[in-house]
């Protein structure tokens, strides 16, 4: 890995400055499969894309200096492996009455949708599909603004609570087939080669989790799945392979809990 030129981890401000070294903790530089009994209630993760992604790329409407170094892709040729180690991963730390939502994108979608249909020890319970407000510029073909998310549980008891505090379920029915949450990007501050946007987070956390529950994600980049898991009362613990990852969680807590960054997340909503 090369070394990264971003800026050197921030100077914890005195507020919140306890809170935020107990968060930090909760962030390991840890390969997936090193993980064991985690026993998590809800597990939320991301998998890389397997498309030689480096989120660098200036189709991606973004400075690209700020994006951060380190970002670990997953060869085409081995996705099917590393979705298999994802999933035993997931079974291994899920606690019996547990599931996970899996993130994908429309590539390898088919991938994962075949190996979690062979995995016999977790089952698929259905998918939903985020739509964010733009995608990547194409000339070649039409743009795709569509994720996935695969619905898998341990067992047929779970966690599932009709209605959320956000605008998808305070504006008309809710509907979890489709979710539409636009991303909520930063300037002038590191950036993971990919992040998830507070209010989607929020939203799945609400339906599919209860305070005090803990979250798990062993891909988690740049850590957004612990921050929304601490502002809306979830114990969380998480890993991923980048420590630049972790350099950008801690930019991103100091967003959140010193910067008014919850003031902004919430003036999305309207």
């Amino acid at each position: 890995m090369k070394e990264s030129l971003q800026p050197p981890l921030l100077p914890i401000s005195e507020y919140k400055k306890e809170e935020i070294r107990k968060l930090l903790d909760k962030y390991f530089i840890r390969d997936m499969n090193e993980w064991t009994d985690v026993n998590a209630d809800l597990i939320i993760t991301d998998p890389p894309f397997g498309i030689e992604f480096d989120g660098k790329p200036t189709n991606y409407h973004r400075n690209v200096e700020n994006v951060v170094d380190g970002y670990v892709e997953w060869n085409v040729s081995e996705y099917g492996e590393k979705i298999q180690q994802l999933l035993d991963c997931i079974k291994r730390n899920l606690k019996e009455s547990g599931q996970a939502l899996i993130f994908s994108g429309w590539n390898n979608s088919h991938i994962i949708h075949d190996k979690i249909l062979q995995f016999k020890e977790l089952k698929l319970r259905g998918k939903l599909y985020w739509i964010y407000n733009f995608a990547p510029v194409c000339r070649k073909k039409p743009s795709h603004n569509v994720y996935e998310i695969y619905w898998v549980t341990k067992s047929d008891e779970w966690t599932y609570h009709k209605r959320c505090s956000t605008e998808h379920c305070l504006i008309g029915e809710p509907n979890l087939t489709t979710l539409k949450f636009i991303r909520d990007y930063k300037v002038n501050m590191p950036k993971y080669p990919t992040r998830l946007p507070f209010k989607l987070l929020q939203c799945l956390l609400e339906h599919f989790s209860n305070k005090g529950d803990l979250v798990f994600d062993p891909l988690c980049g740049s850590g957004m799945i612990g921050i929304v898991s601490y502002v809306l009362g979830r114990d969380f613990i998480m890993g991923d392979l980048n420590p630049n990852g972790k350099m950008v969680f801690e930019h991103l807590l100091d967003y959140y809990l010193n910067k008014k960054g919850l003031i902004h997340a919430q003036m999305l909503s309207r």
